[in-house]
This record gives structure tokens, C-alpha cells and sequence, in this order.
């Protein structure tokens, strides 16, 4: 028994997965807010109490039998592989094969909204906007006027892109189903992670699609697997070679100017990266590297868009949960004084702004600042807004953290009311290009029936998945990677992530901002859970 607590229970492993619990508990309950509101300060605090208990009971259930199952059932030998170049060129030709038929059906892609607005920036229709990342923007442009080029059409342009983009998308899912195969993940774990890749529908569609969402997704996978590398080295104090540090700076500075959030991505990884190398002494490379990859990103946001005439996201586009905690202060029973009240009129009418807003969807209070108020203002008086945002929550904490709750709830409740739209149906928005879907090859009775499964895929999704449910297993494979003391740094950047969607987010539950979450499991699963090698 004692040798069993000791390999199983020791005191570190109690105590790794406390922290969890806590998680675990805070989104059961916050997830039923309206029953815990109706609860005093110690019935409320008694009730996460015992849902932690409950919670850390489980966790530790659940790792102490996976551990033990993992010793007792004979998975073979495992050991570091050599790579096979062919295995590369499979995974490659399965992932980029079974996303054809989509781009066939759907040509030239998915274009959204968003997207027609980049072609209409790239084409010099309208002026250069940081809205939407100008750096995705430009990616667009290169491939755009180069399909231009060759085939002298919009829609011929657009393809260009999606098939660059889907070729991009399958070499980073092979290398790194190649780099668990060298680690020596079971060939079923692989198997596994392939189908998810290759086949899973949301993962097709979205290797056609124009938004920034996908090589953000492919841009952060990288950035986390080289940073898990580099921590190993760091730990072992290994000798850490250059090309690996340029390589970390590169793909940090894309995850910083692929999606307004990776910014905030970055920091808060390069925060716990920076403690590791000044914890075990080994610095001189790791910290210029990151510092290098800031200064990148510093100098595009300001000198390089400034030098191209790139006009920067409005004031209120990042004021989404100071908006929505103010609001719900206002709204719900709080108390704010005539000042701030005065203060808050020259911004928005607050006489009338209970009729657009939804404390779930920022979109519409956002859409209706810009049109009936002046966001300017807050940009003119950033201090005095701030003191403001402050004092109102010093006084309303429970709207502050109601007003929190509901506009990010999608993002850590395992189940919500509220339906996942994975894709659109129509992939192609109306364009000032005169751009369709058109269908090649397959017949228009098999695009019907394609179309038919994408909708009944999304139901089923809707039925079995969530968005909080990938949080869920983020955290369970955090938790299990750190109880089994492996390297957890693979981890850091998606849970980054989520805090940047906890703190900014305008939607409560989109698919796509967490996408990046979503198709990092397999490989985060596979680490967590494998009896892999080190590499």
C-alpha cells in the first residue's frame, strides 16, 4: 500500500490537481448562475466548496486509474522511432485528399463576409484596416494576385489561396503526426489523430475557408510544440541550438499577427518560458528570441501599418467586457453615480441602450455605439474611463461578474442552450466580385447530399460536443500531463487562449475563436495520455 501511495498518491500529485478542481468547480457552478445568484455569500461559497470536493475526488480517480492501467496493460515496447519521409508524404496526402472533395463542391472556397471585405482591401477597392489582422491580409494578397496572374479571374484568384492554404494546413498536421510517431505514440493513438485531421468535416471546411481563424490554428500548433521542445531542453539544460530559437521567434511572431489575440497569447506563454529559463539558468538564447519576436510585432503595429496607411481597429472593438460589466451595472440593479452616469451619456445614450443589449452578444452594443454614439470619446479619456470602469466595480461586483459570465459562458460550460454553427451553409457571402460557388466534378445531386450531411454533422455536434467540453478535456490532459510529472508546456499556449477569450471575446460561444483550441486535442491527448519518449 505504501509503495502503491507513493507511485500514485504521493503528495505532490494530491496537490497538482487541486487547482483543477477548482476549475472544474467554478464552471459547474458559474455554468448555473442563476440558482447560485439566488444564493447568499456563504451558501454560494459552501457550494463550490463542495463541488470542488467533488470535482478533485474525481480527477484523482480518474488519473490514479489511468496511471495504473497504463503499468499494468502491456502496450509494447515503447522507444523513440526514425522518422520515414513516406510517412510524412501518407499523413500529407490523406489530410489533403479528403478535404478535396470540399474545395471541389464549394470552389473556390469559403468566403465569408470577413473575407470579402480583405479581397476589397486587397484590391485597393477600400482603405487598409487592422480589423481583421492586415498581416493575414497581405498573406491573402500574395496568393490572390498571383491566381490573378495565372488565370486572370476573381474566383480563380480566391482558389489559389484555399489550395496554398489547404497545402499549408496538411504539412503542419503531417509533421506533427509525424513528430508523435518519432516520439513513439501508438500507431492507434496516430491512426486516431489522422482521422480526426482527414476526416472530421469542421477540419475540411475550414482548410477551405479564407479566415484568419485557420492559419492562426496551424501558426499556434507550431508555436506550442516548439516551445514544449525548447522546455525540455531548458530542463535538462541541454545546449539549445539557434536554428530552434529562430524557428520559436518565427512562429511567435506569426501567432502575434494572425488574430488581435495572439498578442496576448504570446505574453502570457512568453511569461512562463522567461521563469522557466531564469529557474534553470539558460537564458541567453531563449530571452533575445522572445524579446526579438516583440520587437517584430511592436514594429509592424505601429511604424510598418502606419507606413502603409492601415487605418487601426475602432476604440470599442477591445472594450468588450469593460462595456458589457458597466452595462450589466446599469442595467441590473447597480449603482452608479450622476457623474459617471453624465460621463457614460457622451459615449452612448444610456436612455435607450437597454433595447440593444444582449449580454450574451456584444456585436449589437458595439454596432449601435458606432452608429448613435462616439467611442472617441473613451479614446481621448482612457484614464478617466478606466477610473470609472474601476470605481462602478468596486461597487457592483456581482453585475461585474454576472455581465463576465454570460458573455463567456459557451467557452466552459460543458452544454449550452445555444446552437453551434460549425460553418455556414452558403460558403460563398455576396461579393461586389461576382464571385459563386462552383461546383466541379461531382454531380449537383452529390453536392446536395454533401450539403445535407455538413447540417445533420452539425446537429449531431451539437447533440454529443461543445465548446466547454473541449475545455474540459484541455484541462483533464493538463491535469493528468502534470499529475504524471511530464512537460506540460505544450499546454501553456491554449490555455492562453482561453484567457484571452475570457477577457475579450465578443461572442460567448463561436466555434471558430476557439477553433484553434479544438484541433490542437488530438496532438495535446496524444502527449498527455502516450508513453511516449521525450523528443
Amino acid at each position: 500500500m505504501k509503495e502503491f501511495t507513493e507511485k500514485y498518491m504521493s503528495r505532490r500529485q494530491c496537490l497538482i490537481l487541486f487547482p483543477f478542481a477548482v476549475i472544474y468547480a467554478l464552471c459547474m457552478v458559474w455554468t448555473r448562475w442563476d440558482s447560485l445568484s439566488a444564493l447568499n455569500g456563504g451558501q454560494g461559497f459552501l457550494k463550490v466548496l463542495l463541488w470542488t470536493v467533488v470535482s478533485y475526488v474525481i480527477l484523482l480517480v480518474l488519473c490514479v486509474g489511468i496511471a495504473v492501467l497504463q503499468n499494468v496493460i502491456p502496450a509494447g515496447k515503447q522507444c523513440m522511432r526514425q522518422g520515414k519521409w513516406y510517412l510524412y508524404a501518407i499523413f500529407f496526402a490523406v489530410c489533403f485528399a479528403c478535404w478535396l472533395p470540399y474545395f471541389l463542391i464549394y470552389f473556390p472556397g469559403w468566403i465569408s463576409n470577413d473575407s470579402v471585405w480583405q479581397l476589397e482591401q486587397v484590391c485597393g477597392w477600400v482603405p487598409g484596416s487592422n480589423h481583421h489582422p492586415y498581416a493575414h491580409t497581405m498573406i491573402i494578397k500574395v496568393f490572390f494576385m498571383l491566381g490573378y496572374r495565372l488565370f486572370g479571374t476573381y474566383t480563380g484568384a480566391c482558389a489559389v489561396y484555399t489550395v496554398a492554404q489547404m497545402l499549408v494546413m496538411a504539412g503542419i498536421y503531417a509533421y506533427l503526426l509525424c513528430w508523435l510517431y518519432r516520439k513513439g505514440t501508438s500507431l492507434v493513438g496516430i491512426v486516431l489523430a489522422l482521422i480526426f485531421y482527414a476526416v472530421l468535416p469542421m477540419n475540411g471546411i475550414y482548410a477551405i475557408c479564407m479566415g484568419k481563424d485557420v492559419l492562426f490554428s496551424g501558426a499556434l500548433l507550431l508555436y506550442a510544440w516548439m516551445g514544449s521542445r525548447l522546455a525540455i531542453a531548458l530542463v535538462k539544460r541541454e545546449e539549445i541550438r539557434t536554428s530552434e530559437v529562430i524557428w520559436y521567434a518565427c512562429f511567435g511572431v506569426a501567432v502575434c499577427l494572425l488574430r488581435s489575440n495572439g498578442i496576448f497569447v504570446f505574453l502570457g506563454t512568453s511569461c512562463i518560458m522567461g521563469i522557466l529559463c531564469l529557474v534553470y539558468r539558460n537564458w541567453k538564447k531563449m530571452l533575445p528570441a522572445m524579446g526579438i519576436a516583440l520587437l517584430c510585432y511592436v514594429v509592424w503595429q505601429g511604424p510598418v501599418l502606419s507606413a502603409l496607411e492601415v487605418e487601426k481597429g475602432d476604440t470599442i472593438e477591445g472594450l468588450t467586457m469593460p462595456t458589457q460589466h458597466i452595462l450589466n451595472a446599469y442595467l441590473n440593479g447597480g449603482t452608479l453615480t450622476q457623474e459617471e452616469l453624465e460621463l457614460l451619456n457622451e459615449v452612448i445614450p444610456m436612455d435607450t441602450v437597454a433595447s440593444y443589449h444582449n449580454p450574451y452578444y456584444f456585436d449589437i452594443v458595439k454596432n449601435y455605439i458606432r452608429e448613435a454614439g462616439n467611442q472617441e470619446v473613451i479614446a481621448g479619456n482612457k484614464g478617466a474611463f478606466f477610473k470609472l470602469w474601476l470605481q462602478v466595480g468596486l461597487r457592483n461586483p456581482k453585475q461585474y461578474l454576472e455581465a463576465e459570465i454570460k458573455q463567456t459562458q459557451g467557452y466552459f460550460a460543458s452544454k449550452t442552450e445555444d446552437y453551434q454553427y460549425l460553418y455556414e451553409q452558403y460558403l460563398m457571402a455576396e461579393n461586389p466580385f461576382e464571385m459563386t460557388t462552383q461546383r466541379k466534378v461531382f454531380s449537383y445531386d452529390f453536392g446536395l447530399e454533401v450539403d445535407a450531411f455538413l447540417l445533420k454533422f452539425q446537429d449531431f455536434y451539437n447533440k454529443v460536443w461543445s465548446l466547454g467540453k473541449s475545455t474540459w478535456l484541455l484541462f483533464f490532459a493538463f491535469a493528468y500531463a502534470a499529475y504524471r510529472k511530464k512537460n506540460v508546456m505544450l499546454f501553456v499556449p491554449y490555455v492562453m487562449v482561453l484567457l484571452s477569450l475570457l477577457l475579450a471575446t465578443p461572442v460567448h460561444a463561436e466555434f471558430r475563436y476557439a477553433y484553434g483550441i479544438f484541433v490542437a486535442l488530438p496532438i495535446l491527448l496524444c502527449v498527455s495520455f502516450g508513453k511516449e519518449k521525450e523528443v
